[in-house]
This record gives C-alpha cells, structure tokens and sequence, in this order.
C-alpha cells in the first residue's frame, strides 16, 4: 500500500546551482573583469547592470545548461546566480546587449578568447607540447531571414564556424562565418593570432584536415616554427603520387586503417614554394574486386584506396607510422565540436544579426573553457575498454564531457542563508568536500602560474 505525499512550504531559500562558485573563482582569479572592460562596448543609459556583469549571466547561464535567451528570465528565480551576477540579465536586455557589437569588438573579443585559453592551458599542465587542431562545422537553422545564413556544399540551410582547439580541449577561437563559406578560409591568420601566444620554448604541432592543405597554410606553419600533419586534397595528393612513382618504396604495416590491416606505407617529397621541400606520407589498401584492365598504366593508381599526410617533419623525427598516429588524434576535435554543439546549444543561434550570434558563440566558448578546465579537476575514473586489436586494457579517464561535469560541479543544491551581510552557501558535507577539494586545486594552479612561464605576446 503506498504512502500518501504532501507538500509543506517553508521560508527558507535554496538553489539547484552550488558549483558556481566554482565558475566565481575562476572569473576573480584570471582578473577576466579586468581585461573586458577594455573593449566591450559602452552603454547608451546609464542604467540596469553593467556590461561586464551581462557577460557574466549569459556565461553562468550556458553553465547552468540554458540554451535560450528566454531561460535567462527563469534562471533569475535562483538567488546564488542573481548574487554572483549582480542581479542577472533579462531576455530582452541580453539580446540588446549582443547587437550593440560592432565588427571591431568582435575582433577584440576573439583576440581575448586566445588569451584566456592559454592562461587556463598554462594552469592546467606543465606540459611543453602544445598541439592544435583546427576544424569547420556547420549550424543548421529553418529561418529565412537570419543574416549570413545560405546553403552549403553538403545542401544545408546553415551558418558555419571555425574552431581550433588544444590537446586538452581547449578552444582558442570561434568564428562565425556564412553558411556557403570554404571552410579553411582565413585559417592563416588566426594560426599567426593562435601561435604568436604560445610560449616561445614550447613544441609547437597543428593537425587539420584536407581543407587546410594549402600553400598559405603551410607558409603560415612554418614562419611560426609550428610542426604540422595535413590531410592532402585527393587531386594534389594524385599528383605528388605520380611524380614520386619511381620512389615510392610501398611496405606492409601493422596499422589498422580504412578498416583493414592489410595496409601499405610509402614516403614522397611535394616541393612548395616559400614553404620548402615537404614529405608526404601514404597509406593505401587494395580495393574489394577492383574491374580494372590489367594493362591500364593506371591500374596501381586505381586498384587502392588512398590516404595521404603532409608534414615538414623528417624520417627521423617520426616514421610514417607514428604521423600517421599522430594525425588520427584530430578526431577528438570533432568530438568538442559535438560537446559544444550539444552541451550548449550551438546547434542554432538565436539573433537574426550575424555579429550578435558570433559575440554569443565566443562567450559559450568561453564558458566551454572554464567546464574543461574544470572537468581535469574532478577524480579520475579507471576503467576497461577494448582495443581495435581487440585487446582489452586499462585507461584512466582524467577530464570529462559537460554532460558529466554539469551533473557532478555545478548542479549540487545549497540552502543559502545571509548572515552578518554575507552570503552563506551551506550544502551536504559529501558535496562540501568535492567543492572544496576544487577550489584548492583552482588556487593551488593560480600559484603555481604567477610563478611560473607567462604566455608571449
């Protein structure tokens, strides 16, 4: 027999949203109030919340899972998120907000968003390898009058972004672009952008697909002394095959690719203006059946399938295994695409300006940022997974997607009490210990890089 359930209320105050607090030290830490007030735009009346603090309440919005400005008038409800926003934002006062940008701000915007990255990246390890992977996706969208929208070459009714994103998931740009846009358009600049505030003793690698195999690129790279593996154009990768067709000495490898393990390596040169001698590293595989004329002089060309990288790096730094390796880890730049898109709703944009959905992209992105710097300090995870060769290993699962580290930082309800002017969160003691356990981890980087290398500018 079940038990009958009442409702009681009572005149106490709670949030669903402890684990901004955590968001809080990390906006007071990196001083990001500071840096904005420089170029965010000016007020037209000298009334309701500043601009810098409108920045801050659609960034603990997205935090908290809003995808929509109009959840900006529910979130208002929860007092922690009005006291770490100084009041909050409403719907129509944030869409305000975001057309008064111009093209120049959004400039500054982004230039910021680099800084902020390396800062937290420098918090977040020692580690002297810095590897970049830069990629395009786009946003579908049903509207008809939202500016830039068009259709791409895949037929889809959308807008389309460029992101680059670091080894730990770090993004350091996001650009908002029309829909019909070639994808790696304007990618050298911001790798000039991106490069020049890396630190000057790191290593320095880039990884992207075949829409970044261009002659401007590759100047790019190499002027900022950066290590590259590029996916060749199948047309360009042709050509090189068959000016390198005496040299190529094909041999059988261990690696699992275009799923067989019955593939081939071999090593050509493709000559580049400005950029040197470069070495292209094949792969290919005998296709199933091939109908070929046995005596056709393109037989070899046409019975494989073929993959080709570019690199500027020597046999001897790496063989053609090991690059091969190293380029697949651009994979996972697809997977913070997905995180992005579906962690905070980048799946569409909500204004009809095309620069109002760009500074609403960069503060998601933002906030992207401070979630994967948070989800390398939450307890590593053991578990065991199957390989591709079908072995079964131990990994452990040191960060998390924003699903994860939502459900497990940020949504852990509080009783807030006010007391002697003060905002008291009081929360269980479980969820005490992980929240401070965080909070120490975010001083204790903090230290440690005031101390330590400060990015180049």
């Amino acid at each position: 027999m079940g038990k009958s359930i009442s409702i009681e209320g009572i005149s106490e105050v709670f949030s669903a949203n402890s684990g901004l607090i955590l968001l809080e030290k990390l906006w007071r830490e990196l001083k990001v109030e500071k840096y904005l007030k420089r170029f965010l735009p000016k007020k037209k009346r000298n009334k309701g919340p500043d601009q810098v603090n409108k920045v801050k309440s659609l960034l603990y919005s997205f935090a908290v899972g809003n995808d929509c400005l109009d959840d900006l008038d529910t979130l208002f409800n929860d007092e922690l998120y009005r006291e770490l926003s100084a009041g909050g934002c409403s719907a129509k006062c944030m869409g305000d907000f975001l057309r008064s940008f111009s093209k120049h701000h959004i400039v500054k915007f982004q230039d910021f968003l680099i800084d902020f990255a390396m800062k937290l990246r420098l918090m977040l390890s020692n580690e002297k390898e810095f590897i970049l992977s830069m990629d395009s996706t786009y946003h579908e969208h049903r509207a008809f009058k939202m500016e830039g929208i068009s259709e791409n070459y895949k037929g889809k009714w959308c807008l389309d972004s460029q992101n680059a994103y670091d080894q730990f998931g770090l993004s350091y740009l996001f650009d908002l672009r029309l829909g019909q846009v070639h994808s790696g358009k304007d990618s050298e600049l911001w790798i000039h952008k991106i490069f020049s505030k890396v630190p000057g003793h790191f290593n320095r690698w880039f990884r992207a697909d075949s829409a970044y195999s261009k002659h401007s690129v590759f100047e790019a790279l190499q002027i900022k002394k950066v290590n590259f593996a590029i996916v060749l154009k199948e047309n360009i990768a042709k050509y090189v095959r068959k000016k390198n067709i005496h040299f190529l000495s094909w041999r059988k490898t261990e690696l699992n690719f275009f799923n067989s393990t019955n593939c081939e390596v071999a090593t050509g040169l493709y000559p580049v203006k400005k950029a040197g001698i470069l070495r292209v590293i094949f792969i290919r595989v005998r296709r199933d059946n091939p109908q070929l004329d046995l005596i056709d002089e393109n037989y070899n060309e046409l019975a494989y399938r073929h993959y080709s990288i570019v690199t500027n790096t020597s046999g001897y730094d790496f063989s053609e295994e090991e690059l091969i390796e190293f380029y697949r880890g651009r994979a996972n730049c697809e997977n913070y695409i997905r995180d992005q898109k579906y962690g905070y709703d980048f799946l569409n944009f909500p204004c009809k300006k095309l620069t109002a959905n760009t500074i609403f992209g960069i503060i998601g992105t933002m906030t992207h940022n401070l979630m994967r710097y948070l989800s390398f300090q939450m307890n590593k995870k053991t578990k065991r997974v199957r390989t591709k060769k079908n072995k079964i290993v131990t990994v452990i699962q040191n960060n998390y997607f924003t699903k994860t580290v939502r459900k497990s930082l940020i949504h852990i309800p509080c009783r807030l009490v006010r007391s002697a002017r003060k905002l008291k969160v009081r929360v269980e003691h479980y969820n005490k210990e992980v929240l401070d356990k965080v909070l120490w981890k975010i001083e204790k980087n903090i230290s440690e890089q005031s101390y330590g290398i400060q990015p180049k500018t």
